[in-house]
């Protein structure tokens, strides 16, 4: 199929506000951070680093490789804030019309957060994201994804970081062909996805999360970690039959004060409300 995708294997920093990045892999200089995963490029793919300094009104000038105007009800559809976390106004969210001719464009993967294990392609949904998957297997005409990724802006100076009380997390939504999204939206795991492995990173697992029903069907997970990171990620999957969406918490520092896995199904019920709203 040629050249794959570039994912970002990252957690969710503590930034301060007045800085920002473009690329995949970046990290704000100066910045007040504290991550427990680098952002780095899959090793199936490139990434290209630039660090920017965010001044007043300045945007991400990375290009957006859709081909089009996308549907702006999906740019509307998409969270800016959930409680004490928010968009980042240097890469505000956006939408992508496909075909993306570009498959080294880092403006869909800098608003995502994948998780750093890779795997067979069957596993990409789960180890990498939707949106990488939806790049790989369905980047035709029809297709859009909108993307934004919050995070947690810490007071400049701060030797510290106070716990937040939520999580910086991503935001996927997916339209295109009813085949399409009951193939994406299939909450079955291949067998070969259950147990996961990186030479970086060591091991870890896909579980299953219990969580409310929303849309014609949902479905969570976590990915475990060994060592230092217990747990990578925790995400949940919303289908209904014109979207389907995808929130994806990172492991992250400071740590929440409300566990993620608890947040996760309240984010996903914000982000769904939303979505429904803009589809009105």
């Amino acid at each position: 199929m040629g050249h794959r995708p570039v994912r970002c294997a990252a957690a969710v920093m503590a930034v301060v506000a007045a800085l920002g990045a473009s690329g995949c892999g970046t990290q704000p200089a100066n910045t007040a951070v504290r991550s427990s995963a680098s952002m780095a490029p899959s090793p199936r793919a490139s990434a290209s680093l630039d660090v920017k300094i965010e001044r007043p009104g300045q945007k991400d000038d990375t290009p957006n490789p859709g081909s089009g105007t996308g549907d702006p009800r999906l740019v509307t559809a998409l969270l800016t804030r959930f409680r004490d976390v928010q968009e980042w106004s240097y890469m505000p969210g956006a939408v992508v019309a496909l075909p993306v001719a570009d498959m080294e464009s880092t403006f869909i993967p800098s608003r995502q957060i994948s998780s750093p294990f890779g795997g067979p392609e069957e596993c990409d949904k789960w180890t990498a994201g939707m949106w990488f998957a939806v790049l790989q297997r369905y980047n035709t005409a029809g297709v859009q994804v909108a993307v934004t990724q919050t995070m947690e802006f810490s007071s400049p100076g701060a030797q510290r970081p106070r716990r937040p009380e939520s999580a910086g997390f991503s935001e996927a939504i997916i339209t295109g062909s009813p085949a399409m999204l009951n193939r994406l939206g299939d909450p079955n795991l291949p067998a070969q996805c259950h147990h996961l492995s990186d030479a970086n990173v060591g091991s870890g697992d896909i579980q299953p999360l219990p969580v409310p029903h929303l849309g014609e069907r949902s479905w969570a997970y976590r990915i475990t970690g060994s060592g230092k990171v217990p747990i990578w990620q925790w995400v949940e999957v919303i289908q209904t039959s014109r979207y389907l969406l995808e929130i994806r918490i990172p492991n992250q520092e400071p740590r929440p004060r409300t566990d993620p896995a608890k947040l996760l199904p309240q984010i996903a019920q914000e982000a769904y409300a939303k979505t429904e709203a803009a589809f009105q």
